[in-house]
Order: structure tokens, then sequence, then C-alpha cells
């Protein structure tokens, strides 16, 4: 089983600042490492991260981010066992948000598990156009 763990956090920089490149190229790297694949969407002020593999992986992954200045309340919004990965292929996707998709997801995290779910279909669609 492949454990996929969906996070949203406060930047404490806004969009396009440096520590931007320096989360991607870390995470790129560190996901390799790992086995870890997944995607990181970006809007103006925050981040919606779905990080996917091994479960002690996924976790100290998601241990290091909780624990990184360049986030503030971050928020795990899902942890999930599947059978297969979503993400196959991306040791680390990117994509900024527009501000529809943000609005959406903002809205489907406030409405609990079943709006967690339509938000992570939301980010998978995301992915797969690359926008």
């Amino acid at each position: 089983m492949i454990t996929q763990l969906l996070y949203t956090s406060a930047s404490r920089y806004p969009r396009g600042h440096p520590t931007d490149f320096q989360i991607l190229a870390e995470a790129l790297e560190r996901n390799t490492q790992l086995g870890v694949t997944g995607y990181l969407l970006r809007d103006l002020a925050s981040f919606c991260q779905v990080l996917e593999g091994p479960g002690a992986s996924v976790d100290l992954l998601f241990s290091e981010i909780a624990r990184d200045t360049r986030h503030d309340r971050v928020v795990v919004r899902m942890r999930r066992q599947v059978s297969e990965r979503a993400f196959l292929g991306w040791s680390m996707g990117y994509a900024s948000l527009s501000p529809v998709d943000a609005e959406f997801l903002a809205t489907r995290f406030a409405d609990g598990r079943g709006g967690v779910l339509l938000a992570f279909d939301r980010v998978g669609r995301i992915a797969a156009t690359g926008s």
C-alpha cells in the first residue's frame, strides 16, 4: 500500500520569492532519495501539497516540512492508504494555483472529509494539465 498525505500551509513569503525555488529543488532531491512522489501547488500566500510513497518516508518528509520555517500553520487535510500512486512519475510536480482553484480548494477544505476528497481530485486534475 501507498500512503498519501495532503497538507496545506501558509507561506512566510509571497509567491515568487526565492524560497519557492529552494523548496522545489530540495523536494525534487529528497523525494527521489526516499521514493516519494507528489505535487506542490502554490497560490499567492500558501501551499497545498500531496506526498505519496512508503508510509515511513512520507511521515519523515512531512515532519521536516512541519518544522520548516518557510511554512506556517501546517495542517494535514488527509492521510490515507491507496493501492497505487496518483502522481507516478512526479518526484515533485509544481504549479501555481489560479484564484478560482485556490478558492475552490479553500472551500472544500472547510467542508470536511468529503470536501478534502474533492480537493484531492482537483489537485490531480491540475497536475494532469500542468496548470
